[in-house]
């Protein structure tokens, strides 16, 4: 009876996701207390470490702010991740 390889893929993908959404709730609480930021930087490599989708919705349910940029740059991480994945997991 041992750990799957499929339950630590999905424990991971749980985890890192729930980490990027609340890392976006700090960053944004962090904007209203007017206290040092996190760069956006660290979301994009969370992004690619597969948090894309708690990226994404810390971005809808925290209201921050984007630019044009950021959201070309969230575009081509999703697209990236989402070929990673299919090229890593799906394969």
């Amino acid at each position: 009876m041992g750990i799957s390889i499929e339950n630590l893929i999905w424990s991971y993908l749980f985890l890192i996701n729930i980490g990027s959404f609340l890392l976006m709730g700090f960053d944004k609480l962090s904007a209203k207390l007017e206290s040092d930021r996190i760069p956006e930087m660290w979301f994009f490599l969370l992004s690619l470490a597969a948090g894309v989708i708690g990226v994404v919705l810390g971005m809808l349910a925290f209201h921050h702010k984007t630019s044009f940029q950021v959201k070309i740059a969230v575009a081509t991480v999703i697209l990236a991740s989402i070929l990673v994945h299919w090229f890593f997991i799906i394969s």
